[in-house]
């Protein structure tokens, strides 16, 4: 007696879809930017005009070079080691030898005195603490960095953490590559961005796989932010489609030994 044709059918047919389901990632929630195009409209791009304004508490890098080493020597503390690397190779280094911004909105520099740099953004300090520097000293070259630029990455992405960042400007792709990427379970069309603002918490809700994204103002991020790539609803079922599979396939040999000998 072998299996009826009807009921061997519907068996393969269940195991079959349970496959299916089990190992494809739509494609469609995988591109980034899916609708982008060479020519970009320039009013989609505002990184010019959402440079990072300085607050109370930040935690500058300010290198002030001259012709005069006996000036340089004054701000050498940037150029000193500790140990086998400058003493700006960690968080706690940074910190110590960094110009904090004080209750008042100013940093104090060796020779310049107090410098005004809260509410400016760091090319705005740097024009500022040049303006000073010429008071004093000849032929300078101003360099000005935020040292406490962090945010954290988190949920779908293959190495979540805390990432800093010191080029004055990070975007949203950046900080998610600086975490490796996303996951095959990553719902790239959800992510959220959570910004602590002046008064409350405010968050972002961007679809990576549009290029309007780049209007967003939360695509330029702000130290502190909070990066989350949401899972897909189906994550679960795929990690546990192993198991079904399994479950399935035990089933439908059961099925069959009895119909081999009953049916």
């Amino acid at each position: 007696m072998i299996l009826s044709g009807k009921r061997s059918r519907n068996a393969w047919v269940l195991l079959v879809l349970t496959v299916l389901l089990s190992s494809c990632v739509s494609k469609r929630n995988s591109y980034f930017l899916r609708d982008f195009q060479e020519a970009v409209n320039a009013s989609l791009v505002q990184k010019a005009d959402k440079d990072y304004m300085i607050q109370t508490n930040d935690n500058l890098y300010v290198s002030v070079k001259t012709i005069n080493p006996e000036v340089n020597a004054m701000f050498a503390q940037s150029e000193g080691t500790a140990g086998s690397g400058t003493l700006y190779s960690s968080q706690v280094g940074q910190h110590i030898y960094g110009y904090q911004v004080d209750s008042r909105g100013e940093i104090t520099l060796p020779i310049i005195g107090p410098v005004q740099v809260a509410g400016r953004t760091l090319k705005q300090a740097k024009e500022q603490i040049q303006v000073r520097a010429d008071e004093y000293v000849k032929d300078s070259d101003i360099q000005v960095r935020l040292l406490n630029f962090k945010v954290s990455v988190l949920g779908e992405v293959r190495a979540p953490g805390v990432y800093y960042n010191y080029n004055n400007t990070l975007t949203l792709l950046e900080a998610i590559g600086m975490a490796n990427g996303t996951t095959d379970y990553a719902k790239i069309k959800d992510v959220l961005v959570v910004r602590q603002g002046k008064d409350a918490v405010k968050p972002y809700h961007l679809d990576l796989t549009k290029k309007n994204i780049m209007a967003s103002e939360a695509f330029y991020l702000q130290p502190d932010d909070v990066i989350f790539v949401r899972p897909q609803k189906l994550k679960n079922v795929k990690l546990n489609a192993s198991y079904y599979t399994i479950g399935i396939s035990s089933l439908t040999t059961i099925m069959l030994i009895i119909n081999f000998f009953w049916g």
